[in-house]
């Protein structure tokens, strides 16, 4: 597939930037759009030093397109609609990047607003492990300072700080003690990055001032300058650091490529990847937040992309699970005969999103149109080893498409002509429309522990347990 063009969503802090530095492993990053919010405390849109994004557009060497807006809350989306559309006009961007980690809020009005206009929505630090990604940034080489904090228990000594070990673990801490997000996702502070391996130049302050009242405080920079840098950086950019060492959650040893490989052992767990193509920038977002939850489960997973799994490899892994992908790619359903292979298999499979639909096709079921974008409520309305006993939960959706209902099927949540989630009669085979990765861990924790259609644990254990994600 030839280079997509992409327009990132840039604020000029640090999720914004390695992002975009994502972005840029095989796509064609061909402008940034900032939202100057007049609010500053605007719902979507970061505010601190945001009019400085031009020099950091220049350091990187990318143009910026910038729009105003007001900072009311909704209507800045329609501001946010419009800058879209300017980019994809001036630019001819094919999509849109954004740093969202776990911001629902934000994250499905982003999507909305691309289905709208035909654009793909890239989200590659979605779901990712914070701690383990802001300790990535420092061996990567982002320089980075707190540029504003916004809440308890953050004091004066925060603002203008660098981004060091020592600030990691001291977040570290405040997020076992107080609950926070320690990169800052719900808002608790904000950064700007004066350098990254990919930068051209980088930037140096030289003036700036601070306010600071009842937890809220702003670093302002006031002046700062572009600066070369030395021979020793650039070549540390291009050859020490490499671009696709994974985001989410990926211990350091690890850290060796964008799909990461293991060998396949007794208790493996085999993730299939059914995103348009290989290591694709979608993984990011629809594989790997699924990997970690389930390593974090105990489990040893491979990851494989559907066009190089077949039928005689059912042996080598205990159990498949089959990932969701982007709103616009819908690649997986000109590809089907690659599934076949799941009517012959005895052992668990769980298909989520995309592979909830690959399920119902090689059953004979219809994937036809079915939109929604956001949390809504599933009604759980049989009892089942993965999904534990009728009752009301509440999941993420993002989906174009669903599937109809063979007969093998039978259905576990929702309405027959909306099926949630659906079970192969009695055998550890399920769908389920929506990602449990972003609000229903606790799934992916018991389907690590099925084995042959029963659960290791009882499901009034589990329920207790679920509380808890």
């Amino acid at each position: 597939m030839p280079l997509m063009k992409l327009g990132v969503l840039f604020s000029g802090g640090k999720d914004s930037v390695f992002a975009c530095w994502r972005a840029m492993e095989k796509n064609d990053v061909a402008c940034l759009i900032t939202l100057v919010s007049e609010n500053p405390d605007s719902y979507m849109f970061h505010t601190p030093n945001i009019a400085r994004t031009g020099m950091q557009a220049e350091a990187m060497g990318i143009p910026l397109l910038t729009w105003t807006t007001r900072g009311v809350k909704e209507e800045e989306l329609t501001d946010l609609e419009a800058a879209i559309a300017a980019a994809r006009q001036r630019y001819d961007i094919q999509g849109i990047v954004t740093g969202a980690i776990e911001s629902v809020y934000q994250a499905a009005r982003v999507q909305r607003i691309c289905r709208s206009q035909n654009l793909w929505c890239f989200n590659p630090l979605w779901q990712t492990d914070q701690i383990g990604y802001l300790r990535l940034l420092l061996r990567e080489g982002f320089s980075v300072v707190i540029s504003g904090v916004f809440a308890y228990p953050f004091d004066a000594s925060w603002l203008g700080a660098t981004l060091t070990e020592e600030r990691i673990r001291m977040l570290e801490q405040l997020e076992k003690k107080y609950k926070i997000n320690p990169s800052g996702e719900g808002g608790e502070l904000e950064t700007f990055v004066l350098d990254a391996p990919f930068w051209r130049k980088r930037i140096e302050i030289f003036k700036t001032s601070s306010s600071y009242a009842n937890y809220r405080g702003r670093y302002a920079i006031e002046e700062m300058h572009l600066a070369e840098k030395t021979a020793r950086m650039l070549h540390a950019d291009s050859s020490d650091r490499a671009i696709g060492l994974p985001v989410n959650a990926s211990p350091p040893g690890n850290a060796g490529g964008a799909s990461q490989k293991t060998v396949p052992s007794n208790g493996c767990t085999l993730l299939i990847d059914l995103c348009f193509e290989k290591d694709s920038l979608s993984h990011y977002e629809f594989v790997l937040p699924i990997r970690d939850a389930l390593q974090r489960a105990g489990a040893n997973c491979d990851v494989r992309h559907y066009d190089e799994f077949a039928s005689r490899e059912i042996a080598r892994y205990d159990r498949f699970v089959l990932c969701g992908t982007a709103l616009q790619d819908n690649e997986y359903a000109e590809h089907l005969q690659h599934f076949s292979w799941i009517t012959e298999c005895r052992k668990p499979i769980l298909g989520i999103c995309a592979g909830m639909q690959v399920i119902g096709a090689a059953y004979g079921g219809s994937i036809v149109p079915n939109q929604a974008i956001g949390l809504e409520e599933i009604e759980i309305v049989r009892a089942s080893p993965l999904l534990g006993e009728p009752r009301l939960i509440e999941g993420y959706h993002l989906h174009n498409y669903a599937v109809t209902l063979p007969q093998e099927l039978s259905l576990l949540a929702g309405r027959a002509e909306a099926a949630e989630a659906f079970q192969r009669g009695a055998d550890p085979v399920y769908g389920i429309i929506f990602h449990p990765e972003v609000r229903n861990r606790w799934i992916l924790e018991r389907f690590a522990r099925l084995q042959n259609g029963r659960k290791l644990i009882s499901f009034e254990t589990d329920l207790c347990n679920e509380l808890s994600h």
